[in-house]
């Protein structure tokens, strides 16, 4: 039994949506009426008030419109302004596949501040792009400065470019679509084909100042383009056309600025790709991915040699992964140059001066590239070098760099990413992540003091600022120590010195950041009686903790 003093809350939402549902389009309380085309919407002023600042503004701030009880709407259709008058009064709406219906309801729902229903329709409109819509939902997107609709356009002429070029609607697009769509590096296409849809495009609108024909890369054509097609155009004056001949022909090619296309994490360099090595001994299994170690391209160590991987289209690309010949323990040095023509290359990994083994993952600054050139100057075994695979991506999620070289957040001292013990004893000990179950007899690495070391070789060279160790701890013994790390395992340098601390157990050594490959511990001292040997558990770097 409830109380006289107690109070009780009573909800009926949902009669309360029917009845305001119930007076769409309907005459009963109306106090305003929408003439479109000379057809009448009748609704109620209030209601489109409280649900849209437009309206809001259009009827209660603006003097004129107070007191009106008919206003024109101009811009719309009658059947795209009836469906979002039931939006607005029943918060539903039916949008179909007809692009051009739902391109005029987003653009209501956004004149009219609807930000969740616009939300909705982009979402809805992403995956209906076609070649035959897209210039005319790219025209809206940056007419209401969509960002989200504008990347999914962009990215979809990008993948899509010679066929968005020739297609009809390229001349649908206003001029700010167009200088934006041409200013993109990834809207790759033959810049001469580009030239001539862009001709057709100014001889229908208005390219006011000329900022859409000065979108077009004179230099990414051929002197032959520019003599036959550009220069009877009329559309380039004769000193913009002698500057464009002297670039082609001047020779600097900027592979950072030139059109390229743009596939992410994808590896561009496979046969479906249209790649191929236009130069080196044995390429056949070189893009395969095949990863066996009887199978392998190569060239002759000789200061001339090299291999040379063509993609298929110039391309954008910031990641190379190669596999070095792996089935012994050598090491090879060598370097990778871009180019877009075969004439001018860039050099964008240099490790010519430094060993490396086996997975090489390789970054570097994003570059629009057709060649690769991989050039080998050392083999620690013969004088050939050998790859097994080869791999070219660009990617937006990568590891931080110093001077291309990886800053790693994770161990890569482990055989996963092929680093090896080079000099020590029961050296697999020392990498294989174990160090839960050892003994007196087995379960460490070791070398005898006063005549070894151990050395740990990483794959190739990372930025490493942290290692940790596990020194045998069986018993209260202690040991003394240093660590040298080297690129080349011949030129040392001192990162942590303790040849003058006792030390125990778990070891972690924090430096100065460095490029390192080759990791060189060495025992000075074991403080138990009638041993004079060193011993590692386990070794890591950069420390995990």
């Amino acid at each position: 039994m409830v109380k006289s003093d107690e109070t009780v809350t009573i909800t009926d939402t949902t009669k309360l949506l029917g009845d305001v549902a119930s007076l769409y389009l309907n005459q009963k309380f109306s106090d305003i009426i929408l003439l479109v085309d000379e057809q009448k919407l009748y609704a109620h002023k209030v209601i489109l008030a409280v649900r849209s600042e437009y309206f809001e503004s259009l009827l209660y701030e603006d003097p004129g419109n107070t007191k009106q009880a008919e206003i024109t709407i101009t811009g719309v259709t009658f059947d795209t302004l009836r469906s979002l008058l039931k939006y607005i009064y029943t918060g539903t709406i039916t949008i179909s596949s007809d692009v051009d219906s739902t391109l005029q309801i987003l653009a209501l729902a956004h004149q009219y501040s609807f930000a969740d229903l616009q939300t909705t329709i982009i979402k809805k409109l992403k995956p209906l792009l076609n070649l035959q819509n897209v210039c005319a939902v790219l025209n809206t997107a940056n007419l209401y400065d969509l960002e989200e609709l504008l990347q999914a356009c962009h990215s979809f002429m990008d993948l899509n470019a010679s066929e968005v070029v020739a297609s009809d609607c390229f001349t649908d697009l206003s001029q700010k679509s167009m200088i934006k769509l041409l200013e993109r590096s990834t809207f790759f296409a033959p810049e001469i084909e580009i030239f001539k849809n862009v001709a057709k495009w100014c001889k229908i609108n208005n390219d006011v100042d000329d900022l859409v024909i000065q979108c077009v890369r004179l230099s990414s054509m051929t002197v032959v383009d520019i003599v036959t097609t550009i220069w009877p155009s009329k559309l380039f004056d004769c000193e913009k056309l002698l500057q464009a001949i002297a670039e082609i022909v001047g020779v600097k090619t900027k592979l950072s600025s030139s059109r390229g296309f743009y596939l992410l994490d994808e590896n561009l360099a496979t046969v479906r790709h249209k790649a191929e090595v236009v130069s080196g001994t044995n390429s056949s299994w070189l893009l395969t991915g095949g990863g066996n170690v009887e199978k392998f391209a190569y060239h002759m160590i000789d200061g001339k040699s090299a291999i040379i991987v063509k993609l298929g289209a110039p391309s954008f690309v910031n990641h190379f992964k190669m596999r070095l010949w792996d089935g012994d323990t050598r090491s090879y040095s060598y370097y990778i140059s871009v180019s877009l023509d075969q004439k001018n290359w860039k050099r964008v990994i240099d490790y010519s001066r430094i060993s490396c083994r086996s997975d090489q993952v390789l970054l570097f600054d994003q570059q629009v590239v057709q060649y690769v050139k991989i050039v080998g100057t050392q083999n620690t075994s013969i004088k050939g070098f050998h790859i097994i695979s080869f791999e070219a991506y660009f990617k937006n999620d990568i590891p931080t760099t110093i001077n291309n070289i990886i800053c790693p957040n994770y161990n890569v001292a482990t055989s996963d990413k092929k680093a090896i013990v080079i000099k020590g004893e029961k050296p697999s000990a020392l990498l294989d992540g174990n160090w839960h179950e050892y003994n007196g007899s087995s379960g460490y690495s070791y070398h005898k003091i006063g005549s070894g070391n151990l050395t740990i070789q990483l794959a190739q060279p990372y930025n490493i600022s942290t290692m940790r160790l596990l020194l045998y701890d069986n018993d209260s013994r202690r040991y003394r120590y240093f660590v040298e790390t080297s690129l080349n395992n011949s030129d040392w340098e001192i990162a942590v010195d303790l040849r003058n601390e006792d030390s125990r157990s778990w070891q972690n050594l924090s430096f100065k950041e460095r490029a390192v490959v080759f990791i060189r511990i060495t025992g000075t001292l074991n403080t138990n009686t009638g041993n004079d040997y060193f011993h590692v558990v386990h070794f890591e770097c950069p420390s995990e903790v």
